[in-house]
């Protein structure tokens, strides 16, 4: 590997943990606000505001293309997906400590590969299926199904997880004629669109510190979702997968500092799990285009 591409993945490497941090702060501050305003308002300054910094660098690099006909039914599906998914997905994160919602989202790696044939029509091989098969059962070992009314919010996250990762397929059928800025774009702003028909009847009138928090969260949510973008530019997606479950560890952390919640067996063991099966399916594609 010469300098000049040591020094690129360098640089995809830390984008990717970069914004494995930004996303575990904004799960923080998730489930801080979600006692205070309805997950519905939050997914609307959530994808209103993740839309400006997209929308900000596709005008200034020229990166506009207009949608075929065709292609506006994909992106209103992608956009009820995400106004659902992260509906669910805040309601998830109200319930659970941080760490044991973000190892529930890395079920959305296993989600990937279960939704590839209906959405891409890509075969899914018998070691994939294995892989999804074992992370499943770490999922299960997090979620402790149960009657408690607590696991609701496990439910609420794997149901967050499967409707993002149909929401990123949907995005892989645009990539071709669609720059990485004008999917992250539309794929947030028609989102917030959807929201605005349903947040008069949520709406709570924000103080100052809530005006903060929930600008952060939108506008931090778009710089997170750039900062992987730009990630994937400069490195390749067998390097950066395993840079992925960073989050872990910033999760893990926040959850002791802020609340003091300490990972539990069941957590470490069904994350490590989920994790070594998501890599077994990163690393079985990474060797499958090598060899083509």
């Amino acid at each position: 590997m010469t300098s000049t591409s040591q020094s690129s993945t360098k640089r995809g490497i830390f984008f990717i943990v970069l914004a494995m941090f930004i996303f575990s702060i904004l799960n923080a501050i998730v489930k801080d606000i979600t006692a205070h305003y309805d997950p519905i308002q939050l997914v609307g300054f959530r994808c209103f505001f993740a839309s400006v910094p997209a929308g900000m660098l596709m005008f200034f690099r020229k990166g506009w293309t207009r949608p075929a006909k065709k292609e506006w039914r994909l992106h209103w599906q992608r956009a009820f997906l995400l106004a659902i998914g992260l509906t669910v997905l805040f309601m998830g994160i109200s319930k659970l400590p941080l760490s044991n919602s973000m190892a529930l989202y890395f079920s959305s790696t296993l989600f990937l590969v279960v939704l590839s044939y209906p959405i891409l029509k890509e075969k899914v091989g018998l070691v994939q299926g294995a892989a999804v098969g074992i992370g499943l059962i770490g999922v299960l070992i997090i979620a402790k199904p149960g009657g408690d009314v607590f696991h609701w919010g496990a439910i609420f996250l794997i149901m967050g997880s499967l409707m993002e990762s149909a929401y990123n397929l949907y995005g892989r059928l645009l990539s071709s004629t669609h720059s990485s800025y004008m999917i992250t774009f539309l794929g947030s702003l028609l989102p917030a669109l959807i929201i605005l028909m349903v947040l008069p009847f949520v709406w709570i009138m924000p103080d100052f510190n809530g005006w903060i928090a929930l600008i952060c969260l939108g506008l931090g949510g778009g710089l997170g979702q750039l900062c992987v973008t730009t990630a994937y530019r400069y490195a390749p997606a067998g390097v950066l997968a395993p840079m992925i479950y960073s989050a872990m560890l910033w999760s893990v952390t926040l959850d002791i500092i802020l609340y003091g919640n300490w990972p539990t067996e069941s957590l470490f063991l069904g994350c490590g799990i989920i994790i070594a099966s998501g890599l077994i399916i990163v690393f079985h594609e990474s060797r499958k285009k090598r060899l083509e």
